[in-house]
């Protein structure tokens, strides 16, 4: 996020640290990188710096799964920190050896150790020998899945998904300008809702060919992986000892494809095979390209999903709506140009 939370200060934070992590802020500021949680650069008074994030898993039904998977998933990057992955940056423990604390209610702290070390370059300017080091590392990552016990099973649903079906009935011949029995919203709303609107049909079809891929893929958990997540250029660090992999947040048994999306950057296209091929002679597992796009489909509706939500939620005119309005309206446009083709 751009912008600081509001819910939780930064004296909150502070004391946090200082009772639960044993740490003593000297110095703290905030780091507007990434999008969908807070990060602060702390130094303590020991001279470590720490990276410390506030996740954010919303009220309301669901909250509760949500935060079990966030301790899941972070306990079991631990682990493969533990087993000897090299490239694995997980949570610090607390004094409590929790993985995330609450500071306030959904809201979990995480810490992890501060690198100086840059990211990968965007996909169109990595080497060779880059993009090489990635596969490999998720190469090892997915053979490391026995280790990862804690580690909880992809459920394949798509986050809001009731609310964004009801965001679509309510599209059908519907004023945007009439909230009706929606939230009040705020300065995107009404052109969130005319923008679905517009995109109705195309999303009404992807969701179908969502449902009835992800049938298929339930079907194929035998061969299912850990995964990272979302192991983007933005998420990995370049560092003089290798590659670091960061922002475990979103670990789950999962299949490949849900990884090697992030790497190829695009569902099809020559980087894709190259990370396909990459991929099989690393591991001797092939998979098939339609994978890579059942991966993209749901990055896509996830993305709108949430953004229907969120502007369906009270919001200000801010630098943090704005980035959202982007990512809403190019998930849309890229499945409006998908159904077109």
């Amino acid at each position: 996020m751009m912008t600081p939370p509001t819910d939780v200060s930064e004296s909150t934070v502070v004391i946090t640290l200082r009772v639960m992590w044993g740490i003593d802020t000297r110095e703290i500021a905030y780091a507007p990188v990434g999008f969908g949680a807070h990060h602060w650069s702390v130094s303590d008074t020991d001279g470590a710096r720490w990276f410390v994030t506030l996740h954010d898993h919303g009220a309301g039904t669901g909250a509760g799964g949500r935060a079990l998977t966030l301790l899941a998933a972070f306990r079991a990057a631990a682990d493969l920190e533990a087993s000897g992955l090299p490239f694995v940056v997980g949570p610090r423990a607390a004094c409590d050896r929790s993985v995330a604390v609450e500071a306030a209610r959904h809201r979990w702290l995480s810490v992890t150790p501060w690198l100086d070390a840059p990211r990968l370059p965007e996909p169109s300017a990595q080497t060779a020998a880059q993009l090489g080091a990635v596969v490999d590392a998720l190469a090892r990552l997915h053979e490391a899945t026995p280790l990862a016990v804690a580690a909880a099973t992809d459920d394949l649903l798509l986050p809001e998904r009731e609310r964004l079906d009801a965001a679509l009935r309510r599209a059908d011949g519907a004023d945007p300008a009439d909230p009706g029995d929606l939230p009040p919203g705020g300065p995107y709303a009404i052109r969130a809702r005319t923008a679905l609107r517009d995109n109705a049909a195309a999303v009404r079809a992807a969701l179908d060919d969502y449902d009835a891929l992800a049938a298929e893929v339930r079907a194929s958990r035998g061969g299912w992986v850990v995964t990272h997540g979302e192991p983007h250029w933005r998420n990995v660090l370049d560092g003089p000892d290798g590659l670091h992999l960061v922002d475990w947040d979103t670990l789950l048994l999962a299949p490949p494809a849900r990884d090697l999306l992030h790497v190829a950057g695009e569902a099809s296209g020559p980087r894709a095979d190259a990370v396909l091929a990459a991929y099989a002679a690393r591991t001797g597992r092939v998979v098939d390209p339609d994978e890579l796009r059942f991966q993209s489909l749901r990055w896509a509706l996830t993305e709108v999903a949430l953004y229907v939500a969120w502007f369906a939620e009270p919001h200000a005119d801010d630098e943090d709506s704005a980035t959202a309005w982007g990512g809403f309206t190019d998930s849309l446009s890229a499945l409006a140009s998908e159904r077109g083709a």
